[in-house]
């Protein structure tokens, strides 16, 4: 057997899939990220918070349902609140429809909500998908047909986002869906806060997800398989550009998030002040923004530099903020400290 078809036949699938896998993997940890922020001003923002995880397990729900409909299980009860929610099957099926259902619930959460921004994306133009790519079908093929796909679909992202206008309703409206998207990526926890989440939960429930039956996660795989044999027999670029499609979602995802931190940010920054002053970072991005719009208005450039330049005098002026108070604190603490010490010599 010549090397080249040991790269082409058993190399070159798993180069497009493990690349996805990484960048799911680097959603994780963001997910984790946010949600620990989100811990940070969960006693002042209640309310914020449990909307949070409302999404969360909206988002959470509708993927056990789609795992459903999707192998005919059906849904014959579909109920959700803010702490939790039930999806009840229509039918009683065992085996690999099942655990195809299952999966759904485990993986879907982090692949629907930024699906969602996918569509509008695709609808509206800003990103395209091109089919008519040459594929050279090694590993070193593949990835250069993943990168090459995810770079055309980030880059149309990346403009619209670098490109908001936040005076047009349109772009303001996009952008509240882009942190909606990022608030419901996995809830905090469910069953009314008795069961937190986090990336070791997500971990330890795709490990017995895969352990458990290891022989249905071989049937997917040799579904995928299959497929990638069909794509090079008909010679379309549709294997790559699956998992390039996937790895966008975890960007979308990330990028979302991204927003969420920075709302958090301002939150928590707005926690660390008193009185009329605790309302200063919150009007910080608009006191900011609207006069550098108004500035950069004839240049080619206007949209981005105004946003850049407000998102980053936000977070300088959160920072500076955060550390004033943080050096107040220490300096009382060292100056009740050393009154402490002068009574005791007394």
């Amino acid at each position: 057997m010549s090397r080249s078809i040991i790269d082409t036949f058993f190399f070159a699938p798993f180069a497009p899939f493990m690349s996805a896998v990484l960048f799911w993997f680097f959603q994780l940890i963001v997910v984790d990220s946010m949600k620990y922020g989100l811990s940070k001003i969960w006693s002042t923002h209640t309310a914020f918070c449990r909307f949070s995880n409302f999404l969360g397990i909206l988002f959470q729900a509708l993927a056990h349902a789609a795992g459903y409909t999707l192998t005919g299980i059906g849904v014959s009860e579909f109920s959700i609140s803010v702490n939790d929610s039930k999806v009840s099957p229509k039918k009683e099926k065992e085996g690999f429809y099942a655990w195809f259902a299952n999966a759904f619930l485990a993986l879907g959460p982090f692949f629907i909500p930024p699906f969602m921004v996918f569509c509008i994306l695709l609808a509206s133009g800003s990103i395209h998908l091109n089919l008519s790519k040459n594929v050279t079908y090694t590993f070193a093929g593949m990835m250069v047909q993943f990168s090459s796909t995810l770079a055309d679909l980030s880059y149309g992202f990346v403009r619209l986002i670098v490109g908001l206008d936040l005076f047009n309703p349109f772009h303001l409206a996009f952008l509240i869906i882009l942190i909606a998207t990022g608030l419901g990526i996995r809830p905090s926890y469910i069953e009314g806060g008795a069961k937190k989440l986090s990336i070791l939960h997500d971990l330890y429930m795709i490990k017995n997800l895969l352990v458990n039956h290891p022989k249905y996660l071989l049937i997917v795989l040799g579904i995928f398989y299959l497929f990638f044999l069909v794509t090079y027999w008909l010679h379309i670029p549709l294997y790559a550009t699956l998992f390039s499609i996937l790895a966008f979602l975890s960007i979308i995802a990330i990028v979302s998030m991204f927003f969420v931190h920075f709302l958090i940010l301002i939150l928590y920054t707005s926690d660390k002040l008193h009185s009329y002053k605790r309302f200063v970072p919150i009007f910080v991005p608009l006191i900011s923004y609207v006069p550098l719009r108004l500035v950069f208005v004839n240049f080619d450039f206007g949209l981005t530099l105004s946003l850049v330049l407000s998102l980053l005098i936000t977070v300088v002026t959160c920072i500076l903020i955060i550390r004033g108070v943080t050096n107040k604190l220490k300096r009382l603490e060292r100056l009740s400290r050393s009154k402490v010490r002068m009574d005791e010599r007394r």
